[in-house]
């Protein structure tokens, strides 16, 4: 007997994709030297099986005292060293999902929503600083999208950057601390097709939850023909409604870390407007030659 492999259709207007219900969605909830969060996301149902999840632990403790099991590592690593970018952060992997969406029938899977929630350590910044006062995170904030992002320069255009963040900085207003959502774009010459989104706020004077949302379309077209043919829409509002559904109570010695950041500050809030990043040395003329320049 032989298979035959079907071929999918090939829609002929824009797809608006389905994805997971968020109606069925579980609440993942974890306490973290007694700070205690949660947040609902859907089941793990990724485009390809291998693609396994991750699970947070039910409890974290740090310190030797407590038997510690906060399982921070160095992101750091000698390819960082050799661009320049600073040892300044160690990570927390605590959570990973990945969900995708389907377009109408055989015409299968065209976008796939990734999300990753991690916690992030800021190292080798003075001890004084606290990530619940509103310019250090500001800082803090910036300081990581550089770790990221900075040393993604386009070698054939002049040793421009890839990515402009943080773009649409939103800050938010539901949890018991400064917090705020991001979009790190590709340009458009960029092989980088994702509007990356990402939320960031602190649990401790070190220690920042950091939201990395992926809202991937399957095709591996230039943004503007992805814009005509796939709608990012369904996984926005995926996204949407786990941001929405985040919450946080911190623990008494947090509660007091945020109350000596903020003591005397009149403007406790962060930004409204964050300037763009400039990773690269190119001249305004420069950039402008190849942003107008459309994708490669």
């Amino acid at each position: 007997m032989m298979n035959v492999r079907l071929k999918l259709r090939e829609p002929k207007q824009l797809v608006v994709p389905k994805g997971p219900s968020f109606r069925w969605a579980r609440t993942i909830s974890s306490d973290l030297d007694g700070t205690l969060i949660s947040f609902k996301a859907p089941r793990h149902s990724p485009r390809r099986a291998n693609h396994l999840p991750t699970f947070p632990q039910r409890r974290y403790r740090s310190g030797s005292q407590s038997g510690g099991s906060m399982p921070f590592r160095s992101m750091y690593n000698e390819q960082k060293a050799e661009k320049g970018v600073k040892d300044h952060f160690d990570k927390l992997e605590f959570f990973y999902h990945a969900w995708a969406f389907n377009g109408p029938w055989f015409s299968g899977t065209v976008a796939e929503l990734g999300m990753s929630f991690d916690f992030i350590k800021a190292i080798n910044f003075p001890k004084s600083m606290s990530l619940f006062h509103p310019r250090a995170m500001e800082q803090v904030i910036g300081e990581n999208l550089t770790f990221m992002y900075s040393y993604h320069l386009d070698s054939t255009r002049d040793y421009v950057q890839e990515f402009d963040a943080p773009v649409n900085w939103q800050p938010l207003h539901h949890l018991p601390v400064n917090a705020v959502r991001m979009e790190a774009v590709p340009r458009n010459f960029s092989a980088h097709k994702t509007r990356n989104q990402l939320v960031f706020f602190p649990i401790s004077d070190n220690v920042m939850a950091k939201l990395f949302f992926r809202p991937s379309r399957i095709l591996g077209l230039p943004r503007s023909e992805l814009d005509k043919r796939v709608s990012v829409a369904p996984m926005y509002e995926l996204m949407d409604n786990i941001i929405n559904s985040i919450q946080l109570e911190l623990s008494p010695e947090a509660r007091a870390q945020q109350a000596r950041a903020l003591d005397g500050l009149e403007n406790t809030e962060l930004v409204k407007d964050y300037p763009l990043l400039k990773w690269d040395n190119a001249t305004w003329e420069v950039e402008q030659k190849y942003l107008n320049s459309g994708a490669a």
